[in-house]
């Protein structure tokens, strides 16, 4: 056969295969996937991807989403432009200085970063003003360690030395030795050398285990459900040389595979636009039309794992991990701490602009509902075998500048507003506070982060002087840490020691619950691959009703005949249309009040309801089953502004006049296979109950599958929660 014949063959199964696909949906699971160990292809590549582009003119082509003024335009604005992209007569801003090792020879200096960059020995042998050993030199970033190991003071930049001096603001610098590398990506390297030096023996890079679990177990889950309906791939942020690929790379494959229906994933607990709309798609979207597909795709996104009964249940497990070295009936702080963001604004124009909109951001409000969600998991399963403390002394209530919650990855001087109540505390504020108001235990719970990474092995201990693990501990596998500290100071003190201490521990991540974690992330993103209109193959799913539901005027899906008739869910409307999408650097408020949200839906969908088979023997557990079991989707839908649920009672359970106050709702967990209580939303009613249509009516946050019960007289939201989850928690088989 000759060649063009094997071509149209060829191209004839290609175009055939590209048909079919177009009715799948693409599934891109996608995140940080920073390797353990220190890999140079993902080492270059972090950096350039987190100052992204800048646009070359003002009207180039697929640029729509940069943010800032052109010429200083980009694609992230993160930082100042100046030190991402070089200006004309600030060009020392971006490269003023290279790090380099003495060439065996003794001849050369050599780049660090790059090999094939050097200097010869005599161009600064006459100006030892220009090189600093690198031990010697301030810590240049404040996420993370600088040559020393602060454990032993190993010196793991031995023998690197500084060339040059960074400039220190827009005038000349006398000291620069520019090497055509840019100061940021040198600093990440020798950084990054230190960082995984401290953590690990071998260098060799390899991907967490626990992020390969949580991949290949969603994977695997989501075919079970969905079958050759999806297909499902990992692309990450910055690859890993042999091991992963950019998330566009993958996504081109899959629309040169004729694929037009995207979800896109992320793995965090807490939905934010800069994770979401500019690092995942807007990169996407961006390569996409690079390459000239601009039209004809639809989105859709999973934005985060927190909020629902899988997660709480994960963190759950954690927590007990702590709880279990202290005595019951202790009094125990609890912060809850999460990665945050910087609020409201930087400068927004010039050379030194940094434009990116965080004063517009949802990631405040839904990471702090989430927060809510877990409390109401935590009061529930420890409160009565603990004196549980999550509001500083004085306060109470679920308000969050009344409660234990916390930022690890931000600093006072991200949150640039003058007014106090416009600011977030960081994670050492509230151990202060807490050390302050004279608790002798406190609990830190790290809420964000699936794996142990260097963001809360290493990071966060920089930012928020958290002690680090010793080599013996992260060797067997010990990524928690214990330690006391003095009340009046950050000191670290023998245990032991009598004097007035404070005991303090700070958890790990969901490394030993990968496979529950990978659970519920699998079922979140089966609520966005529904919004596609595709269904579950391997469960026996029935629609009853659908309706569209807006964003911003909310909406209502009712039965109206069958066993089901007047199952309904109303989507509430959006408050505050607007906000905080119209906020800005003079405009703004920032979110404190879980009872009074911005936000009501995140997106429009088609909301249904449904029957659904699920093992449902445990609901018995409670109490007396009194409705079906109704499935209210898309599957894992989340809402800040509480959705209000209806469920008519079956025709043969009738509560009297004194049962009534026990009639209970229950949600399915997926991971347990068992029926968690339902928790009210901060601000909405409790369950109602209407004698007339024999139905009752609560207010959830998380879409999913609901029961009622009759509960037995004295059990309580604990006891429910407690007879499915006893001290021995067991993890998925």
């Amino acid at each position: 056969m000759h060649l063009w014949a094997l071509w149209l063959a060829f191209s004839a199964v290609t175009l055939a295969g590209a048909a079919d696909n177009s009715s799948r949906v693409a599934v891109l699971l996608t995140d940080w996937a920073e390797p353990q160990g220190f890999d140079p292809l993902y080492r270059r590549e972090v950096v350039k991807r987190s100052f992204g582009a800048r646009a070359s003119r003002s009207n180039e082509p697929c640029t729509d989403d940069f943010v800032g003024e052109f010429p200083f335009r980009a694609q992230l604005g993160l930082t100042p432009f100046a030190v991402g992209f070089p200006v004309s007569g600030l060009e020392t801003v971006h490269d003023a200085m290279g790090l380099y090792r003495l060439s065996a020879d003794g001849k050369r200096y050599v780049s660090i970063y790059d090999k094939t960059v050097s200097l010869p020995i005599e161009a600064v042998a006459q100006r030892p003003e220009l090189i600093t050993p690198a031990h010697r030199l301030p810590k240049p970033l404040q996420r993370s360690f600088w040559a020393i190991d602060p454990r032993d003071g190993r010196d793991y930049l031995q023998g690197v030395v500084m060339i040059g001096q960074p400039s220190r603001g827009p005038g000349p610098n006398p000291l620069a030795m520019p090497n055509g590398i840019r100061d940021a990506d040198e600093w990440s390297w020798a950084a990054a050398i230190t960082d995984f030096s401290i953590l690990h023996d071998s260098l060799r890079p390899e991907l967490s285990p626990a992020s390969v679990t949580v991949e290949t177990e969603t994977a695997r889950l989501l075919t079970d459900l969905f079958g050759r309906q999806i297909d499902v791939r990992f692309g990450a942020y910055a690859p890993t040389q042999g091991i992963t690929r950019f998330e566009e790379e993958v996504a081109l494959d899959f629309a040169r595979e004729g694929f037009r229906r995207f979800v896109l994933v992320r793995e965090t607990t807490d939905n934010n636009n800069y994770a979401n709309n500019f690092m995942t798609r807007g990169y996407i979207q961006r390569a996409l039309c690079l390459e000239g597909f601009t039209s004809g795709f639809t989105f859709e996104q999973s934005r985060q794992v927190g909020r629902t009964p899988e997660y709480n249940l994960a963190l759950l497990h954690i927590a007990k991990t702590h709880f279990d070295r202290i005595p019951p009936g202790s009094e125990v702080a609890v912060i809850y701490t999460t990665y945050g963001l910087p609020f409201p604004d930087r400068p927004a124009d010039g050379p030194f602009s940094a434009p990116h909109p965080w004063s517009k951001e949802v990631y405040h409000e839904n990471a702090y509902n989430n927060y809510i969600a877990f409390k109401r998991y935590l009061e529930a399963y420890y409160g009565d075998r603990y004196q549980l403390a999550f509001n500083p002394r004085g306060s109470s209530g679920d308000k969050r500048l009344d409660n234990y919650y916390a930022y690890g990855l931000s600093t006072p001087k991200d949150f640039t507003s003058q007014d106090p109540s416009q600011k977030f505390r960081t994670l050492r504020e509230a151990i202060d506070l807490a050390k302050a108001d004279g608790h002798q235990h406190i609990i830190v719970l790290l809420s964000h982060w699936y794996y142990n990474g260097r963001d809360p092995l290493l990071a966060i201990r920089a930012l928020q002087d958290i002690p680090l693990n010793s080599r013996e501990d992260l060797r067997v596998g010990k990524h928690w840490m214990n330690w006391c500290e003095a009340r009046e100071s950050k000191t670290v003190v023998p245990c032991e020691s009598e004097k007035n201490l404070v005991e303090i521990q700070y958890s790990e991540t969901f490394d030993d619950w990968a496979k529950e974690f990978a659970v519920g992330y699998a079922h979140r993103i089966r609520g966005a691959i529904e919004r596609h209109g595709v269904y579950p193959q391997a469960i026996d799913l029935e629609i009853q009703a659908r309706a569209p539901i807006d964003r911003e005027k909310g909406g209502t899906v009712r039965v109206k005949s069958g066993p089901l008739q007047g199952a309904q869910i109303e989507v509430a409307v959006d408050r505050y249309p607007g906000e905080p999408e119209s906020f800005d650097g003079q405009r703004y408020r920032a979110f404190t009040d879980p009872a009074d949200n911005l936000v009501s839906a995140w997106d429009n969908f088609e909301a249904y309801i449904a029957t659904q088979r699920v093992p449902d023997a445990h609901l018995s557990d409670h109490g007396e089953q009194m409705s079906a079991a109704v499935l209210f989707g898309p599957y894992r839908t989340l809402v800040n502004r509480p959705a209000l649920i209806t469920l008519p009672l079956q025709r043969s359970q009738r509560p009297s006049a004194e049962e009534i106050p026990r009639l209970r709702a229950f949600i399915y967990n997926e991971v347990s296979e068992r029926w968690d209580p339902v928790f009210t939303p901060a601000g909405a009613d409790e369950l109602r109950y209407d004698a007339r249509s024999h139905s009752a009516s609560f207010a959830v946050q998380v879409f999913g599958i609901y029961a009622l019960a009759l509960t037995a007289p004295d059990w309580t939201p604990q006891r429910g929660l407690q007879h499915h989850y006893p001290i021995g928690i067991e993890a998925v088989p």
